[in-house]
């Protein structure tokens, strides 16, 4: 055979291979759920001193999750979680452990949406609560506020207008108004593991839905109202 021929054959062969591979590749891209992120603020205190299994984890999110030009779920809406292990150090445990499986979105239209999520990264509030936040020092002003009413010693909220008596705590506030300005953020979106927690390390289960985070730290673990959270997740359909 000549040997131009060989050449052309085995130059025929490898094209024929490459474009084999580069389709495959492509299927397989094409077939791997979308991936996007949503930064959050926990919006209750978590922590192994007293946390319990199946203890809810609530979160209030500060950007949009859009999906193909769609806002799936807006700024503002409740992400919940559950606990699904604990453990505090000195109690049968060489560390503290702290394990979240992330449920649902529920949206102010009280639509809930099932999440596939991890937990990718924290990161404390600047001092362990929100009060060297400005934000969080002027809502907090502005909160309603127990007043005596006279000698029968009744009391009475503030004058605030009941507009702002709802949702009202400082925590919620904060989060979106700096959801809105991004004022304070912490995180981005290929932050990973935990800021500013001595000693915090995160991890995750994802042998077999659902997703499990786990904390583990040589110290109790505290998710004060404020953390900074930023989730992973399957892009949740429209």
């Amino acid at each position: 055979m000549n040997l131009n021929r060989v050449l052309q054959a085995i130059g025929c062969v490898l094209s024929v291979l490459v474009l084999l591979i580069t389709s495959t590749q492509f299927e397989a891209a094409a077939n791997q759920p979308a991936v996007t992120t949503v930064f959050a603020i926990v919006v209750k205190r978590l922590d192994t001193k007293t946390a319990s299994l199946n203890q809810e984890l609530t979160l209030r999110t500060i950007n949009d999750v859009i999906v193909d030009g769609i806002i799936v779920i807006p700024s503002g809406s409740r992400v919940v979680g559950h606990v699904v292990e604990v453990a505090a150090k000195g109690k049968g445990s060489q560390q503290s452990i702290l394990a979240i499986v992330i449920d649902k979105a529920m949206l102010q239209s009280e639509r809930q949406i099932p999440l596939e999520a991890i937990i990718a990264a924290v990161a404390a509030p600047q001092d362990g609560s929100l009060t060297s936040d400005p934000t969080y020092g002027m809502m907090h002003s502005n909160e309603p506020k127990m007043v005596g009413t006279g000698p029968s010693g009744a009391t009475r909220s503030g004058d605030l207008p009941p507009s702002s008596k709802v949702d009202s705590t400082a925590t919620l506030s904060t989060a979106r108004i700096n959801g809105g300005m991004r004022n304070g953020l912490l995180l981005n979106a290929d932050s990973q593991g935990a800021i500013g927690f001595p000693g915090l390390s995160l991890s995750w289960r994802l042998d077999k839905p659902p997703a499990v985070s786990v904390f583990n730290s040589n110290k109790e673990i505290k998710l004060e109202a404020g953390t900074q959270i930023l989730l992973r997740m399957a892009s949740p359909k429209p």
